[in-house]
């Protein structure tokens, strides 16, 4: 079991979204607390140590897994526009 830690920008993104969004991202980002990652549409970002995003439909969640402590840390929660506006939102995790 992980802990959770979300940045104010992954907040307003979650707020931003639809309640029936809002709901389907909350079961996922359950099912990520547990740990179970095999039925979840996972991916690494590649040049970013512990960076990953998480498709949830057109919503994104980024987020960086610290496994030694337990925690994962939600950078972000967007819907996906285009290209260029994920490649922006890349360079969160490097933060």
């Amino acid at each position: 079991m992980f802990a959770l830690d979300f940045r104010p920008r992954a907040l307003k993104g979650l707020i931003k979204a639809k309640r029936e969004d809002q709901l389907k991202i909350n079961s996922i980002l359950d099912i990520l607390k547990d740990g179970n990652w095999a039925e979840l549409d996972l991916k690494k970002i590649r040049g970013v140590e512990g960076g990953y995003r998480l498709r949830v439909g057109r919503w994104r969640i980024l987020f960086s897994l610290f496994s030694k402590e337990k925690r994962i840390e939600i950078i972000d929660i967007f819907l996906k526009k285009g290209r260029k506006d994920y490649m922006e939102k890349m360079k969160l995790l490097k933060k």
